[in-house]
């Protein structure tokens, strides 16, 4: 028995609200024997009814309450080439922050901004590894290597020591 559109969207909530990892939307569509556009419009939809739902690059996850009010939060700018990419995310984390996304401020097309959720190392090399094999350049390279992260700690203390290693290091873009 097909499930309708509402069914498909009450399991898909489930799913992501249930799993303790990310889950793909490729994976969902295969399950739901639908599209990937078709699971990314239900996603929209889930968030437009203000379900928190995140879109990371390893797939759909549902932020829990203590995850949305408890972190503290800070926007950062730094600019560095490609090649020192891994470097700048590792430090962040390796501080016990995560970097909740990646954007840029393009004079022509505006924010560009992608969500990374980035919480460990491991994670950081994925994600370099990733962009590595599929020949994936920074999106700062639109803005000569500067960009924005948000990055969250549970505490400002964790906060101040990533910001002050990537000073240290020569990341922090000072305007």
């Amino acid at each position: 028995m097909k499930m309708n559109v509402n069914e498909r969207r009450l399991a898909i909530l489930q799913l992501i609200k249930e799993s303790t990892a990310p889950i793909n939307g490729n994976q969902l569509a295969q399950q739901y024997d639908v599209s990937r556009q078709i699971i990314v419009s239900d996603i929209a939809q889930l968030r437009a009814e203000e379900y928190p739902i995140k879109a990371t690059k390893q797939g759909y996850i549902f932020q829990k309450i203590e995850e949305q009010g408890e972190k503290y939060k800070r926007t950062i700018t730094v600019r560095h080439t490609s090649e020192r990419m891994l470097e700048e995310l590792k430090i962040i984390v390796e501080n016990g922050a995560m970097i909740d996304n990646v954007s840029v401020n393009h004079p022509i097309y505006g924010k560009i901004s992608v969500e990374l959720m980035l919480r460990s190392v491991e994670e950081c090399y994925d994600f370099s590894n990733d962009m590595e094999e599929d020949n994936g350049r920074m999106l700062a390279e639109l803005t000569y290597g500067i960009h924005d992260h948000v990055i969250s700690a549970k505490s400002e203390k964790i906060l101040d020591n990533a910001v002050n290693e990537l000073k240290q290091e020569g990341f922090m873009y000072e305007v």
